[in-house]
This record gives C-alpha cells, sequence and structure tokens, in this order.
C-alpha cells in the first residue's frame, strides 16, 4: 500500500503542541558562506544529536527561512533532536533576508537554486553528517530537491519528504509564445518582461530565459521527475489542498509505486493551525525509521 490517510483528533494535535512547548529546540545558528557568483547566502542551523539523520528544510517559492510551514517545522524537528538546517535560497540577491515580491526584478533560474541546495547538502556533509534528509515544501522547494536528487545527489541522501508538492502554476498560451520567441536566432531571452508564474499574475517581473527555467516544471514534468528519482520518496499531502491539481496522488503513485504518498486528514496547502504539528509528526515518523537503520 502506498497511501496513507492521516486523521489524527484534536485531542491529539494539542498534546503534541504541548510537547513541542516542552522541549525548546536547541538556538539556531545563523551560517553565511560566500557561493562562487560572489552572493553571500544564509541559513538557520539547529545542531542536534549526531547519531540521528540531519534535515534540510526548504522553503517555497519567493519565501525565506521565515516563511510558514517550514519555520515551524525546522523548529519543531529541531525540539526532537534533529540537526535542521534551513536556508534560504538567494533568488539572486545578496544575504536576502524577505520574501521577493512578484513585481521584483528576478533574473535567477531555478538552476541557480539547485546549486544552492547542493552547497548546503555538502555544507551538511562537510560537518560530518552521514545520514541527511532534505524535506521540500511546495512548488520550488520540493523541485529543486527532486532535480538535484536526479542530477547530482549526494552519497548521504537516504530518502527525500515532499510536502505539498504542487507542479507550477503557468499559462501554457504564454509558455509556447515565449519558447518560440526565444528560439529565433536574434533572441537571447534576457529581456525583461511581466509573466504568470506561480501565485504571481502577470506581474512577474523577468527575462525569457528565467521564466521558462521555471515554466516548464508543469504536472507532467514533475510526474516524469517522480517515476525517476533514485532515491526512495515520501510525499506528503493535505486533503483540503486546493492548490493541487485533480486525482494528484492517483497520478503520483501510477508514476512510481514505490513513492508513499500521505494524505493528512483537512490540511490545507500551507498545514495552518494544528495541521502543522500533524505535519511535524509524520514526518519524525519517517525520519525514525532511518534513524533504526544508519547506513
Amino acid at each position: 500500500m502506498s497511501e496513507y490517510l492521516v486523521n489524527r483528533p484534536m485531542a491529539s494535535a494539542a498534546l503534541l503542541c504541548l510537547c513541542f512547548a516542552s522541549l525548546p529546540a536547541s538556538a539556531a545558528e545563523t551560517i553565511e558562506a560566500k557561493l562562487p557568483n560572489g552572493i553571500t547566502v544564509s541559513a538557520n542551523f539547529h545542531k542536534g544529536v549526531s547519531s540521528l539523520p540531519a534535515v534540510l528544510v526548504l522553503h517555497g517559492f519567493l519565501q525565506t527561512h521565515h516563511s510558514q510551514p517550514t519555520s515551524s517545522l525546522a523548529s519543531n524537528l529541531a525540539s526532537k533532536g534533529y540537526s535542521v538546517l534551513n536556508p534560504t535560497l538567494s533568488l539572486g540577491v545578496n544575504r536576502r533576508k524577505q520574501s521577493m515580491a512578484c513585481e521584483a526584478v528576478h533574473t535567477h533560474t531555478i538552476k541557480d537554486e539547485v546549486a544552492e541546495v547542493a552547497y548546503w547538502i555538502n555544507w551538511l556533509a562537510d560537518k560530518g553528517y552521514k545520514n541527511i534528509v532534505p524535506v521540500g515544501f511546495s512548488s520550488t522547494g520540493n523541485i529543486d530537491i527532486l532535480l538535484y536528487v536526479a542530477h547530482e545527489s549526494h552519497q548521504t541522501i537516504r530518502k527525500i519528504i515532499l510536502a505539498s508538492l504542487n507542479p507550477i502554476a503557468i499559462d501554457q498560451a504564454e509558455r509556447q509564445r515565449t519558447r518560440a520567441v526565444t528560439d529565433k536566432r536574434h533572441s537571447n531571452g534576457k529581456r525583461l518582461d511581466k509573466y504568470s508564474l506561480g501565485y504571481c499574475k502577470n506581474n512577474f517581473a523577468t527575462t525569457a530565459t528565467s521564466y521558462l527555467s521555471y515554466a516548464q516544471y508543469d504536472s507532467n514534468r514533475i510526474l516524469e521527475l517522480i517515476g525517476k528519482t533514485p532515491v526512495p520518496t515520501e510525499v506528503i499531502l493535505g486533503t483540503a489542498d486546493t492548490i493541487l491539481p485533480a486525482n494528484w496522488s492517483a497520478q503520483i503513485k501510477a508514476v512510481n509505486p514505490r513513492t508513499r504518498v500521505t494524505l493528512i486528514k483537512d490540511a490545507n496547502h500551507f498545514f495552518d493551525d494544528t495541521s502543522e504539528f500533524d505535519l511535524a509528526e509524520e514526518i519524525e515518523s519517517i525520519l525514525k525509521t532511518l534513524s533504526a537503520h544508519p547506513s
């Protein structure tokens, strides 16, 4: 069976909340590093028990490590003793600390994001962690992880966990028009224009090259990546998530029966309210299976 429905009673979630409150996470350390392109990036790092898996928690589209639910998830896992690294992807901005507006100038590509994910995985590995689990959230957070394991996965990656995995919302006609323009001999795709991408509607200011790097990851492309992922994959979805395509969990299982899909009852895309504790508990249960069988 590759799909599980989690339906924890409210009292259980409340009790879980109290448990987290009674076990404060280790103080987060701010890590800064300069990438080869000269941009300084940062991450929050909770150092935990060395025998437990180290977890990299990656935020969603245009957000930072302060955004929900990844911020709460990082704290909750750290309170259980896990080493947790929660980076903010630069998106081409030096020391980025705020979510990027749709109207801001975007010259970054999804390839740039994956390179930063690789940097932080290597950072954990260099610290001696031999059991690393990337946890992604929403569209780009999960796509970055899928692309990383598809092309340059580190040997320490035992499993990946994808929460609220959804395709990047695009206008198919706009993508086709943009492709046609950039395919012309004299077009280099560097002119700024406004596109629809994700929740940005006709106001995502970027180049055709940058736009197309993201716009290619529609539902078909994501399913292709899941079907070919070389490491065990866990997908966690909310039954009240209105952002997901129809029959999404069934489509995921069809392309890769080895991928386990967990449905958290009544949870929306952002795992609001008590669902954040259901999400943390489900991820911890997955991590415990790895702790029981160290590499």
